[in-house]
């Protein structure tokens, strides 16, 4: 028998439980998948023992001693692949033996693979101490994780999403049960607050931390903006009226051929009439009812949406020499002394009872 010693803490991603350690090993087994489209990977539950075993295989490769190394990886520049730091399935192995009630052995080829927490000399300390052993020939390489129950099981089936049919495309999830759910080549990371849908996306489309447990904010906003603006939804018109995070960012794939854009158009002539004007702001309302037009308040988004396909002229109730001024006040900071005082100049004759 073998071992190799791991020194890593106990406490090291002290936060993390039994999905996020089944998450880092089925990812390996989905990227190898997706490296080769011949190699399968299952994760598969078997509840008819005394303590129920999940096991998560891959039918081809095996492991080798340098994949114990910690930042050891092939897929750090691989868009296509969900980890890239090199460090899963080692963090995995200690979060399994740190639970207790969760053993862990691998197969691999001809060996056993063991994962202990046991306390060091040379380091002092309680460390991660692999052991291998020879054992029956094994085709793949095949995790084999103790004690699971069956609300385990329940827990790790929610977080896999069906998107793994396809997990090359963006998926809106709209059940009430997956709202702000985010998954990422098919496996759930995080809950992202006020959104109001779940969304599956492939590996490399939002940006992740080294945890997997937080993504970044204007990505999720800006892809899930991308995804809504493709549809003919009603859903998508509640979520602009409510300027949802989901939508947030929609004016930058807004275009008058979006089925979105036209949906939105429709929708705002059918209920309100041709002659309607959309207004976002208290002065556009004023100039509106100046001219006599009928005008309906809408958000700054909405009124972009809809000016995509229509262009609405209000009329200014200022004077020249007002919106002069205004302009003035607005952009003088972006004039020198002379456009100043050329500026000044006009406005003067404009409006000579005006110092």
């Amino acid at each position: 028998m073998n071992k190799f010693t791991l020194p890593i803490s106990p406490e090291y991603v002290a936060h993390w439980g039994l999905w996020e350690a089944i998450r880092e090993i089925y990812q390996n087994a989905l990227d190898e998948q997706t490296h080769d489209p011949t190699c399968i990977a299952k994760i598969e539950y078997e509840d008819d023992v005394a303590q129920g075993i999940l096991r998560i295989t891959t039918s081809k490769g095996q492991l080798s001693p340098e994949t114990l190394v910690l930042g050891k990886t092939s897929k750090r520049d691989d868009q296509d692949q969900r980890g890239k730091f090199g460090e899963g399935y080692k963090l995995a192995l200690l979060v399994l033996c740190r639970l207790k009630t969760h053993g862990v052995e691998i197969l691999s080829g001809s060996e056993k693979w063991t994962a202990r927490l046991e306390h060091d000399e040379t380091f002092n300390s309680t460390v991660l101490n692999i052991y291998t052993e020879p054992h029956e020939e094994h085709k793949g390489v095949q995790f084999l994780v103790g004690g699971i129950l069956p609300s385990d099981w329940k827990m790790i089936q929610k977080n896999i999403h069906a998107s793994s049919k396809d997990s090359k495309l963006s998926w809106i999830l709209e059940e009430p049960q997956e709202k702000g759910r985010i998954y990422v080549g098919s496996l759930y990371v995080s809950t992202a607050k006020d959104f109001h849908c779940g969304y599956s996306f492939p590996p490399g489309i939002i940006k992740l931390d080294r945890d997997r447990g937080m993504v970044n904010g204007f990505d999720l906003s800006y892809e899930t903006s991308r995804l809504w603006v493709d549809r003919k939804s009603n859903r998508a018109l509640e979520l602009l009226r409510t300027q949802a995070p989901d939508v947030r960012y929609i004016e930058a794939h807004a275009s008058p051929e979006k089925p979105l854009v036209n949906h939105q158009y429709r929708y705002f002539v059918a209920k309100h009439g041709p002659a309607a004007v959309p207004v976002s702001s208290q002065d556009e309302i004023e100039r509106a009812t100046s001219a006599g037009m009928k005008w309906v308040l809408v958000p700054e988004t909405v009124k972009t949406l809809l000016r995509k396909v229509k262009s609405w002229f209000i009329p200014s109730t200022k004077t020249p020499a007002e919106r002069l001024r205004a302009f003035r006040e607005s952009y003088s900071w972006n004039m020198d002394s002379t456009m100043l005082q050329e500026l000044d100049e006009i406005i003067q004759s404009l409006d000579p009872s005006q110092p």
